[in-house]
């Protein structure tokens, strides 16, 4: 899925910190600097009083800055603190806090209109915040030189996890959820950290530099209008979705060909993972990327209609995305099926579902239930459960990490195979149904024509599932099932320099989508729909 398994699962992501050695007692404080490749994803600012941390993590890519507290006590923690916002610090998203109480932790949590207070038992040496990775720099500090596996709690999963400490000279590896973090031990503290496989890096800001503020904190404002001179006219329309007393809406923006009479066929795209707006932009990861906004410039060109809509909570739309499922967001899309077919000048007979990533898992599943859907076009699908795909997702970088004996590569496989199938947090509504979802069971019940294009250096939904995905929809008789593998191209369908490792994105100088691969989907779909 996008970007780490996705948005929901980038707020565990580990981006590496290090910490300055410094004596145990009295004030420490830093800035670090997290990059991978040349990109700088974020900072994380931290200061040592006492027994007190205090931390400050900004990263703009999923456009989040935590802030939290932590009183330490023994060889555990006493009490901690958070508040999200969104990256610039003027949106609330939520706050958490988690209180030892003899063998008892007592944790309260409020993330948009979900609250909840529950009691863990255990005895944790510190908590994790999300995106943080100080936590690791202040185990080893509080565990020096000595094998050891410690408990962390990880804010917002409500959920106790082991950390591995192996040390090895001047140097330290750290297991944690099937990742590997690797330090340099000098002076009595950790001075870098590194995430090999992720190729993250952080780098200690200097106390005489002077930063520049952090690039990608305020996204500028979209423009989804049309181009002078284009074949196409763009409206920005409001969709209502939800029900009962839950009921918001999404916005969104209607393409119609100039030229032609309606009713026109229609393309609804349907984003990845994560919270995305309609162009499903990589903002401020690779700015130029727009993949729906190409594909609905190029099908307005070719003479069909479509409709793309920023998700729920996000953009312009309104809602709460912080309990969705993948089904909820089904759900937004199922509302913008019943809008379309309420528009005079559009084709009920003839609407598509396009769908990227966790949108290619969406399609299929109303595609099933939907008869009156006319068509499927498929980018990187996922045909495995949610746990498959992050088994694959983390074993890869393992895999190709190079300097590793045959050995220790094997072990570093099974523990990270271990870690990720433990399905360690349930908490989070999102993961708990992706983990579980069967994709092949909706596709073996679609009848509609179905176009699977895929990425042959695919790192996040493996290629091989797109022929997994065919054989499931073939298997009930439909025999209108196309596939194209396009070799060279990664999980956004952009050409990769490498292995296709998301690890890459950052990196990548060109964010348009090939010719290729937009003109293979806009003649299927003018076929398709004609």
């Amino acid at each position: 899925m996008r970007r780490s398994a996705d948005a929901r699962i980038l707020s565990l992501l580990l981006l590496a910190t290090v910490v300055a050695p410094g004596p145990v007692d009295g004030q420490v404080s830093g800035v670090f600097r997290i990059y991978q490749g040349t990109a700088e994803l974020g900072r994380e600012s931290f200061r040592r009083l006492g027994d007190t941390l205090v931390l400050e993590t900004l990263v703009p890519v999923v456009n989040l800055r935590v802030s939290s507290r932590t009183v330490l006590g023994g060889e555990g923690f006493r009490s901690f603190s958070m508040s999200v916002t969104n990256a610039t610090g003027d949106t609330t998203r939520g706050s958490y806090t988690a209180r030892q109480d003899d063998d008892t932790l007592r944790i309260s949590g409020q993330f948009g209109r979900t609250s909840r207070e529950v009691t863990r038992a255990g005895r944790p040496a510190l908590v994790l915040p999300p995106q943080s990775t100080f936590a690791f720099a202040e185990l080893a500090r509080r565990f020096p030189g000595r094998d050891t596996t410690v408990l962390v709690l990880v804010a917002g999963a409500d959920t106790l996890l082991p950390v591995g400490m192996h040390y090895h000279g001047d140097s330290v590896r750290i297991a944690f959820a099937g990742l590997e973090i690797v330090g340099a031990v000098r002076g009595g503290g950790l001075t870098e950290f590194t995430i090999p496989a992720q190729r993250v890096r952080a780098v200690l800001a200097n106390p005489t530099d002077t930063l520049l503020p952090l690039a990608g904190l305020r996204r500028p404002a979209p423009d989804y209008a049309a181009p002078a001179g284009a074949t196409w006219r763009a409206e920005e329309v409001r969709v209502p979705a939800g029900a009962g007393t839950d009921t918001f809406s999404l916005a969104c923006t209607l393409v119609r060909p100039a030229v032609g009479r309606p009713p026109f066929p229609v393309a609804v795209t349907i984003t990845g993972s994560g919270s995305q707006q309609r162009d499903e932009d990589l903002w401020p990861l690779l700015p130029a990327y727009r993949l729906f906004g190409e594909v609905a410039e190029r099908l307005g060109a070719a003479g069909l209609a479509s409709l793309r809509c920023d998700d729920r909570g996000t953009g312009g739309s309104t809602g709460h995305a912080d309990s969705a499922t993948t089904a909820d967001l089904a759900e937004d899309t199922r509302a913008q099926l019943r809008w379309l077919r309420g528009q005079r000048d559009i084709d009920a007979r003839r609407i598509a579902l396009v769908g990227h990533s966790e949108g290619a898992m969406i399609a299929p599943l109303l595609g099933a239930q939907d008869r009156a859907v006319a068509a499927l076009a498929l980018l990187a699908g996922p045909s495995k459960n949610g746990t498959e795909i992050l088994v694959d997702q983390m074993l890869w970088p393992i895999r190709t990490t190079p300097d590793l004996t045959p050995e220790v590569r094997a072990e570093r496989l099974a523990e990270a195979e271990r870690q990720v199938r433990a399905d360690s947090m349930p908490a989070l509504a999102w993961l708990r149904w992706f983990r579980h979802y069967e994709p092949l069971r909706a596709a073996r019940l679609v009848r509609q024509p179905v176009l699977i294009l895929q990425g042959a250096l695919d790192r996040q939904v493996t290629a091989g599932q797109a022929d997994s995905l065919a054989a499931a929809i073939r298997s009930s008789g439909n025999r209108k099932v196309e596939v194209r593998i396009f070799p060279g191209l990664n999980h956004l369908f952009l050409p990769s320099p490498t292995d296709g490792s998301p690890a890459e994105y950052t990196a990548l100088g060109d964010a348009r989508i090939p010719d290729e691969v937009l003109n293979t989907l806009t003649s299927w779909l003018v076929a398709t729909l004609r």
